[in-house]
């Protein structure tokens, strides 16, 4: 297996977007309290977006107050097309009452919430929006996962409770089977945004590794879909994001306490090794893992972890879809509304999705 230093910089990536590199050699026309600087790059779908204001997520208790407030918003209602169950320690499964599950497939996705791993639930408005579309795009359930967050529950709590989930899942889709299809390959998709998108890299990886152990019934995922993920711990104490104006929605402060928190006490971010798992972009092997589908703008404080982590997969031989959204932010595909470019990565994700959840 080659070193990663052997890694040739090829291929998957749009080089027109910025690197945090080239805006720190540029560092003396930026002011880090320019409120402007980043809505001055939006994308011209996203420039109707109203100005939010700047929010650090960086103490227990800012987190708390956001995490009542967020549990206050309506969901959206339930299409009559769509079942919707609370399953008791485990999270929220959507069902569509026509599709390829109706047909004999046993495929569904697995969604895992945002919330920089100190927030979220599966029970929000934007989850419960993305998993109604999910639903309705691709055909077959979607279990929204529940899992327990940091700092009162740091690493690998989440994870344990994901792998929980998705083993549910997997017997769940087997006890549907019908004789006709008993032949068919369970298959299912493992997709998040942001801290849900890091976790579903690292359940894909704990996954694999933990693959011989695992019951025939247990199948792995088929696919990865990835929105603006969470992958790297190390993006919070790079020092040359202090030279930027704050990111929108997530910005670095935040990020670190999101780290600092789901590490725990005995881990910090930057630490030289950490724990299996931990965080997704430290694996060294990427070899075997689910083909993947990953999107990010280049507005995102994710950009470049995101960036290498696609590249990293396609070199060790993972089918990869990557986009970079130039003017894209942090947040685009929940917050952009229905635009045409908000519409066309739906799009995307959806149609990747397929490609692997479609009967073989």
């Amino acid at each position: 297996m080659p070193q990663e230093t052997d890694i040739p910089d090829r291929g998957v990536v749009n080089r027109n977007a910025y690197t945090s590199d080239e805006l720190a050699s540029n560092m003396a026309v930026v002011d880090v309290n320019d409120i402007n600087y980043w809505y001055d790059r939006l994308h011209p779908d996203f420039q109707h977006i109203p100005r939010m204001p700047q929010l650090n997520m960086d103490s227990w208790l800012k987190t708390t107050l956001f995490n009542i407030v967020r549990k206050m918003i309506p969901s959206p209602r339930t299409p009559p097309s769509i079942t919707k169950e609370n399953v008791s320690g485990i999270g929220v499964y959507f069902t569509p009452k026509c599709g390829s599950h109706r047909k004999g497939v046993p495929a569904a996705v697995l969604w895992i919430h945002s919330g920089g791993r100190i927030g979220g639930s599966p029970y929000g408005r934007m989850e419960t929006s993305c998993c109604l579309k999910i639903c309705e795009d691709l055909k077959v359930p979607v279990l929204a996962a529940s899992y327990r967050l940091a700092p009162k529950h740091p690493f690998p709590a989440a994870l344990d409770d994901l792998t929980k989930a998705y083993e549910w899942l997997c017997h769940h889709l087997e006890s549907q089977r019908t004789d006709d299809d008993k032949e068919k390959q369970i298959r299912i998709a493992v997709a998040g945004d942001s801290a849900g998108g890091g976790l579903a890299a690292e359940l894909c990886q704990k996954l694999l590794d933990e693959s011989d152990g695992i019951s025939r019934s247990t199948p792995l995922p088929v696919a990865q879909l990835l929105i603006y993920p969470m992958l790297d711990d190390r993006t919070c104490v790079d020092k040359k994001y202090d030279s930027l104006p704050p990111h929108l929605l997530w910005n670095n402060k935040s990020n670190m306490y999101g780290w600092s928190s789901y590490l725990g006490l005995h881990n910090k971010p930057g630490d030289d090794t950490l724990p299996e798992y931990a965080s997704a972009s430290r694996r060294k092997d990427l070899s075997n893992l689910p083909p993947a589908y990953i999107v990010c703008g280049d507005l995102d404080l994710f950009l470049e972890e995101c960036r290498e982590y696609a590249r990293r997969l396609k070199y060790h031989g993972v089918d990869v879809e990557y986009e970079e959204v130039i003017g894209g932010f942090h947040g685009m595909l929940s917050i952009g509304c229905d635009t045409d470019l908000v519409i066309r990565l739906w799009q995307s994700f959806q149609s990747f999705g397929q490609k692997y959840l479609k009967p073989g």
